[in-house]
């Protein structure tokens, strides 16, 4: 019973993939395959965030893949509900709380990312809590290595072949800090249907480009507290070890009985 549990163990950490949703809470997976991904603003083939967390909300409509690897946070969101694609007017909203303080006011730690229908650059915003109002953000220059891209995901899409919008982000670590857990938002915004989805889903908004304070927001967190992380490859090592250890030291106790 005891090498069971040590295996089973094992496996839950080797592979995070496995998550549960909560209502204010997404879990975020290390990954060792993010490096490999085409940034073009769609799943542009079939393995490419396969090994990434998944959360779906609106009835599935809304479609969101996390994960984490070396100095970058990854965040894929689907909205397969948005079939009409508005060149510059549909956009995804990610933002991140990096001390998790759940103030009324943003400051210097919350960053929000933007992606925009058909566009490859985004834009990045900071917190600022010299200013009185809850949304609170002001626009800063890009990070060279940022990416935020939106683009017609279709026929190579996981989740649907219909042609959609979808949303690729590639976040610098440096800029939000590595933490276990990160306050956590993200929108959608559909511009035909003028439909905003946002996430947690009790903040309720039809305004576009609003940015809810961020004691609204929900968590984004690291289970296996892999932020800051081991590489994959020591840790499968590391968890390896620990399992033939334990099986030795079993056996050795069984025949000393």
């Amino acid at each position: 019973m005891r090498e069971l549990i040590i295996v089973l163990v094992a496996l839950a950490v080797i592979n995070p993939l496995i998550v549960f949703a909560q209502s204010d809470k997404i879990l975020i997976t290390l990954s060792d395959t993010m490096d490999q991904i085409n940034f073009d603003g769609k799943w542009s083939f079939f393995t490419e965030w396969k090994r990434s967390s998944q959360e779906l909300f609106d009835n599935g409509n809304i479609v969101l893949r996390t994960a984490h690897q070396g100095d970058f946070i990854y965040v894929f969101i689907d909205n397969l509900s948005d079939i009409t694609t508005d060149k510059k007017l549909d956009y995804a909203i990610i933002c991140f709380d990096g001390k998790n303080e759940k103030s009324s006011l943003s400051d210097d730690n919350d960053y929000c990312f933007m992606g925009i229908m058909r566009d490859k650059n985004g834009i990045t915003y900071n917190g600022n809590s010299s200013l009185t109002f809850d949304d609170s953000f002001r626009e800063i220059p890009n990070d060279i290595e940022f990416v935020a891209i939106g683009e017609k995901s279709d026929d190579n899409d996981r989740y649907s072949e219909v042609v959609h919008s979808s949303y690729e982000f590639k976040i610098p670590i440096k800029l939000i800090g590595r933490e276990s857990s990160y306050g956590f938002y993200f929108s959608t915004y559909d511009s035909e249907q003028q439909k905003i989805f946002h996430w947690p889903e009790s903040i309720n908004s039809d305004k576009p480009y609003d940015i809810p304070s961020p004691s609204k927001w929900g968590e984004l967190v690291s289970p296996d507290k892999s932020l800051p992380e081991f590489s994959l490859s020591l840790s499968v090592l590391i968890i390896t070890m620990i399992v033939i250890i334990g099986v030795s030291r079993m056996k050795v106790n069984f025949r000393n009985k």
